[in-house]
């Protein structure tokens, strides 16, 4: 044994000791029970163990849930909630000696609705708050106790441990009065403990076998007295009921009524195929949005079964409202089963009825009892593909005709136009007028005879499913045009478009129908858009269909130099009409095939440019180390102001990269991805490296400068050297400042942080540092002058070099403009980033010509002076000689 590692053990034994005993009482702490029969005896008796078994109840697993409390460990608002999850465990239920007792474990989780919480101004990833539970079931009682605990934190951070008591109400016969799942968690701790949380109520909708659950109170009788549906009505035998209704949201608009809800939200969470009937979550809700989570508001929801009425093509609901809700282990329960729903699909679509669903919702109760109300009406307001008619009715088209009249117009040989078929039809859009930029979206309903189909447009097997040379010329379209708008000035009324911000929070919808030329790629529509109570005009109308929308297509082969589609949204009212608004410019945001093609063309180019420049940039400053390692006297003449300009102009890049990696869309990454086959990514981290490899070099000529100036040398000149680089930021300090301040001042007097949605102050300050950096060679001039310097202090390569990458972005943009490339889809430049720098003709001319001009001044001031351009008489006759060094050797 080694006499030396002897001491070790000795000591490693109380160390070995005290480590068994903390796991020991780890374990111990751990898995300390919680008595069941002190909190649980009660409701259901405790039981002994003798089997395990197989049996599910598949009735313990909620599939829709609601609750309340908690709020001092769970955080709660009025718009999202986290979702129960009750999950007997598998494997771990056992017969006891009571045949209709089970001995259960399970979790109840507390899902959150989003990825991420944010607390004490710190993020982290929100975990859902799990309970591990431990309990026993009556089947004859339909009740269920448990008791477990969970690990949590407090708002604060500190850790918790909370124990608690879960008690169920079960359904036993599942139907739709008696399918409700109610009960409370309590915690065990006392009120005054930081480990005690608020009771919570629970309840929601259990998972049953379709061959269990009874829908016993929905028959096609049911619906019978909804009022006569106005219109023909889609067949649809063959529809798959539970595909198109289970585990979805689905959201409808309801006419105006007095309840304060505009929509209407259909969630089927259980479906029979053979029976062809569904059961429902019907919620009535004031915004349009879409929720994932499957939570619910009981105040605002019904419990409902519906049946498929095939002689009337219609879905009829039978909904039920929740009672005694603050009841959850007594009195809650389904009950008031007065509310009756229908759906239909119309088989016929025209410009004032573009809805795929339609529907109405009632009461059976008479008009004199609580909870009457009058049948209301309500749409799919989406505007959905999946269409289930067969026809659509053009009724404007003479009307177009009167204010499009057909043009006899040349067609240009070898300039091709989309044929109306395929995908680019469909795209979504900017809509601007004056101070206000609005998103929207442009869909084809019917083109000619045929329902439009849309293609992803970087699908390998982009086409139309029409041949395109099969009809040219003018032909029937239909379209769904949609928009948010807001009045966001108290000026913007009257011959505004405060007309148009009347519905739901300034969305604007309008349904246009009319013809398309694909000999000339014109679009000209008449639109109708439908009114609220507030917004219709003196004649009552529903509807404004006074609206001429034109759309002009580029063409598909790039001849007319331009791939945007450009259009207008104009009223044809009177200017003094209440209904009146100005025209909207209208431009497209979405990527053509070509223009997809050309994008991924250009961003190939840039890359390589960006190599090109990258590598370039290495190979100067690679240079000028030598030069100064050859010449360490020339060093006290660099400018150290310069070297932190061009330092900063290479990490900057690689901070924002770093930033994008986490903050690009999928989108964006999705179409660089399809576009490229994965090339284009791989090309980028070669950029970042070479980009990585110049900012570490220039690093590099940084410190040499900064430590050559920063020591003491024999004539004791170290503090004249920081006395000339303080007077040089003193005169470049304030001319950057300067120049900033007139920049911004102009932009402000233009309105361009206003009008424009692409600039803004932290867009200016970038590009104004991209300026700042084309004129790296300002402080190196300053400093020739105050320090009256003749030499070589910087590589001709390095300084001529440099000005030559630095040009070539805007040789480049001059380019581009030559070639019509657009600056619309600006976040995919990877060179020469309109957002990053100054780019326009002029612009590029000036800075080309600015960055030449600051090359041949330091050229001349190396070789007849610092003040060489100055009257000889403030040129000083005294000057920087430059002696040989002696070598010793």
């Amino acid at each position: 044994m080694n006499p030396s590692l002897f001491p070790s053990k000795i000591l490693s034994i109380p160390f070995i000791t005290i480590t068994i005993f903390i796991l020991i009482t780890t374990v111990f702490s751990s898995t300390k029970t919680i008595s069941y029969s002190d909190h649980c005896n009660s409701f259901v008796p405790e039981a002994i163990p003798t089997t395990i078994t197989y049996t599910r109840f598949p009735f313990l697993e909620t599939i829709t849930s609601h609750y309340t409390g908690a709020k001092n460990i769970l955080d709660q608002d009025s718009l999202s909630q986290s979702y129960i999850h009750f999950r007997p465990k598998d494997y771990n239920i056992f017969k006891t000696n009571n045949s209709n007792t089970y001995k259960t474990q399970a979790q109840l989780s507390f899902v959150p609705p989003s990825i991420y919480h944010f607390q004490s101004n710190h993020s982290r990833f929100y975990r859902p708050l799990v309970f591990n539970l431990d309990g026993f079931l009556s089947v004859s009682t339909n009740k269920l106790c448990m008791v477990g605990s969970a690990n949590w934190f407090s708002k604060k951070g500190k850790s918790l441990k909370l124990d608690g008591v879960l008690k169920l109400n079960l359904p036993r016969l599942m139907n739709l009065n008696t399918s409700l799942v109610s009960g409370t968690l309590e915690s065990l701790a006392s009120p005054h403990d930081s480990d005690y949380f608020e009771p919570i109520s629970m309840m929601g909708f259990p998972q049953v076998s379709q061959f269990k659950y009874k829908y016993s109170l929905v028959s096609n009788e049911d619906c019978n007295g909804a009022n006569a549906i106005e219109h023909p009505v889609a067949s649809l035998d063959s529809l798959d009921l539970c595909s198109k209704f289970t585990y979805r949201f689905l959201i409808y608009q309801m006419e105006s009524q007095g309840s304060g809800y505009s929509f209407l939200s259909l969630y089927g969470f259980q479906c029979s195929v053979e029976e062809k009937k569904l059961r429902f979550l019907v919620e009535f809700q004031n915004t349009s949005n879409t929720r994932w989570d499957k939570s619910f508001n009981p105040n605002v929801t019904l419990i409902g079964d519906a049946t498929w009425n095939g002689p009337k093509e219609e879905l009829c609901i039978v909904a039920c409202h929740i009672l005694n809700q603050t009841d959850p282990l007594g009195s809650a329960h389904i009950g008031d089963c007065s509310i009756r729903l229908t759906l239909y699909f119309p088989e016929v679509r025209s410009i004032m009825n573009t809805h795929t669903t339609e529907g109405q919702i009632w009461s059976t109760k008479k008009a004199e009892d609580v909870g009457y109300f009058e049948p209301i009406k309500f749409q799919s307001f989406d505007h959905s593909s999946e269409y289930y008619g067969s026809m659509y009715e053009f009724t404007k088209l003479q009307k177009v005709r009167q204010f499009c009249p057909k043009t006899e117009v040349a067609k240009r040989e070898g300039v091709e136009y989309p044929s109306g078929y395929n995908g680019d039809m469909s795209f979504d859009m900017s809509v601007k007028y004056r101070n206000m930029d609005s998103i929207g979206s442009a869909i084809p309903i019917f083109v000619g005879e045929q329902f439009y189909h849309s293609y992803d447009a970087f699908d390998s097997n982009f086409g139309s499913w029409q041949d395109p040379t099969s009809y040219t010329g003018p032909m029937n379209i239909s379209y769904e045009i949609s928009f948010r708008m807001f009045a966001n000035s108290t000026s913007e009324s009257g011959s505004g478009i405060s007309s148009l911000c009347l519905t739901n929070n300034g969305r604007v919808e309008i349904s246009a129908e009319g013809f398309y030329d694909n000999e000339t790629g014109r679009l000209c529509m008449v639109g109708c858009r439908n009114l609220p109570s507030s917004g219709k005009n003196s004649e009552n109308e529903s509807f404004d269909c006074e609206i001429l929308v034109q759309f002009q297509f580029p063409s598909t082969n790039g001849n007319n130099g331009s791939f945007l589609i450009r259009g207008s949204i104009e009223s044809l009212r009177e200017k003094t009409d209440v209904l009146y608004f100005e025209s909207l410019n209208v431009v497209s945001l979405t990527y053509t095939k070509l223009e997809a093609m050309e994008s991924i063309w250009r961003m190939d180019l840039e890359i390589i440019l960006d190599l090109i420049s990258g590598t370039l940039s290495c190979f100067f400053i690679v240079l000028q180390i030598f030069h100064v390692k050859k010449n360490p006297d020339m060093i006290p003449l660099i400018s150290v102001l310069m070297m932190v300009i061009l330092t900063l102009g290479y990490m900057v890049p690689l901070v924002l990269n770093f930033e994008a990696m986490f903050s690009e869309t999928p989108y964006l990454q999705n179409i660089q991805l399809e576009g490229s086959g994965g090339l284009l990514e791989v090309n980028k981290v070669i950029v970042r490296i070479v980009t990585m490899v110049a900012f570490t070099l220039q690093f590099r000529l940084l410190q040499l400068t900064w430590s050559k100036k920063s020591g003491n040398d024999n004539n004791g000149k170290g503090k004249s050297h920081w006395n000339h680089e303080i007077w040089t930021l003193v005169i470049c300090l304030p001319v950057y400042i300067v120049g900033g301040l007139m920049m911004f001042l102009a932009n402000w007097k233009n309105n361009d942080y206003i009008i424009s949605s692409n600039r803004s102050i932290w867009g200016d300050l970038r590009s104004y540092a991209g300026l700042t950096l084309d004129g790296f060679l300002f402080p190196q001039i300053v400093l020739n002058m105050f320090k009256i310097s003749k030499g070589n202090a910087l590589s001709y390569l390095f300084y001529i070099g440099n000005t030559f990458v630095r040009t070539l972005p805007h040789a480049y943009d001059i380019y581009r403009s030559q070639k019509n490339i657009s600056h619309q889809f600006h976040q995919f430049y990877l060179y020469a980033n309109p957002r990053a720098d100054f780019y326009s003709p002029s612009w590029d001319v000036f800075i080309a010509c600015g960055g030449v001009v600051f090359a041949v001044i330091v050229f001349l001031q190396q070789r007849f002076g610092g003040r060489f351009m100055f009257p000889k008489r403030f040129q000083e006759t005294v000057g920087y000689e430059m002696v040989p060094v002696v070598n010793n050797e």
